[in-house]
């Protein structure tokens, strides 16, 4: 291989790589010492820094490390999700300090320059190989992450990681347009009938800018659950929408309307 730039040149500038890229790039050059040992000694010197096992940025790099690119250098399997890729479509209300992605495989959280890269698992019905990519994209800088539907209704799925509904509403809200077909073709394959509630209600809120009424709004209306939904925990001040079959923080109810009780 025709290798244009020094080990040393290339792990010092290099904003983000891997062991595995390293070798396959230098690892043939009988003329250097091993990896780890060069490794080793850049970052005694400070000019090379190690993320995690196997991961490493150049201290030197002129461009700042692309913090959306770090899940796929921890999971070979990583895709960005969640809050994360709200974040990266630029519908996110704010920019957390922790990066979520989905991986088959367990990882312990991995802390580098104050952000947090945490490892969630993909909903079973996900879980395989056939459908790990569905309604995943491919970023500029070769970022794969989940689309926005997808990745609006996975953090209704996974409230936990997505902010809180009163985030996710105001995110909502900053949607250029909506997809409910996309939407409503991911709901089917998670069957999980309350998410119907959770993910109308809340475009309900934002119909006019998103278009949703007729043909779409009917159909998540044919498909809410027999029970009750929650949209958030189960907690007083909670309020009902008979509408949707669920029940809501108060917040999200129009100040006129609060007077619906429990």
């Amino acid at each position: 291989m025709n290798v244009h730039v020094s080990f040393t040149q290339f792990a010092q500038s290099t904003p983000l790589f891997t062991l595995k890229e390293a070798r396959g790039r230098y690892g043939r050059d009988a003329h250097s010492r091993s990896i780890l040992n060069m490794l080793h000694r850049l970052k005694r010197q400070g000019r090379v820094q190690q993320l995690a096992n196997g991961v490493y940025a150049g201290a030197l790099a002129g461009a700042p490390l692309n913090r959306y690119l770090v899940p796929a250098a921890l999971r070979e399997d990583a895709v960005v999700a969640l809050h994360s890729a709200l974040e990266w479509h630029g519908v996110a209300n704010q920019v957390f300090q922790t990066v979520y992605y989905f991986s088959t495989r367990p990882r312990k959280d991995v802390t580098f320059d104050n952000v947090t890269y945490h490892r969630v698992a993909p909903p079973r019905t996900l879980d395989n190989e056939q459908r790990r990519l569905l309604h995943v994209t491919m970023g500029p800088d070769h970022v794969l992450l989940t689309d926005r539907e997808r990745s609006f209704v996975d953090c209704l799925l996974y409230l936990d990681y997505s902010g809180g509904v009163e985030e996710l509403d105001k995110s909502l809200g900053m949607f250029p347009s909506f997809d409910s077909n996309a939407a409503l073709e991911y709901l089917k394959l998670l069957r999980k009938p309350w998410l119907y509630s959770r993910l109308g209600f809340l475009l309900d809120r934002h119909a006019d800018k998103l278009f949703f009424r007729g043909k779409p709004r009917d159909t998540f209306l044919r498909k809410l659950p027999s029970g009750v939904a929650y949209l958030g925990s189960k907690r007083p001040g909670n309020r009902w929408v008979p509408t949707w079959k669920v029940m809501v923080p108060e917040a999200l109810i129009p100040p006129g309307e609060r007077h619906i009780p429990t």
